[in-house]
């Protein structure tokens, strides 16, 4: 995910994101807070090797981080319903120990 589309590639692949999925940013947003169109209840987003995510556009980068929190936040404030499962979802960003520190400093920014 060195670039937004393969990015959006990504994610439109493993979550099979609709078919109208608009290939932006605020479309990824959407999707992650609209999941009525997936079965699934809940979310586990791994990111492996994190740390070069987006890393040659760190505006980019800034706003995908962002994007995962406020969609893990939104999920989690959402209140449980009678009749309904409650939707999870978490993102994990995996990276090597010697990055960890800047990665933090990166997500604790959002």
């Amino acid at each position: 995910m060195h670039d937004s589309d393969g990015v959006f590639t990504q994610f439109y692949e493993t979550l099979r994101l609709p078919d109208y999925f608009g290939w932006n940013w605020n479309a990824l947003r959407d999707c992650l807070t609209d999941l009525r169109w997936h079965s699934a209840k809940h979310f586990l987003v791994t990111i492996d090797d994190a740390h070069a995510v987006l890393s040659d556009n760190s505006e980019e980068r800034e706003i995908l981080f962002h994007i995962l929190n406020d969609t893990a936040n939104f999920w989690a404030g959402k209140p449980e319903l009678p009749g309904q499962e409650k939707v999870t979802f978490q993102a994990v960003l995996l990276c090597p120990p010697e990055t960890q520190g800047e990665m933090l400093r990166e997500v604790r920014a959002q």
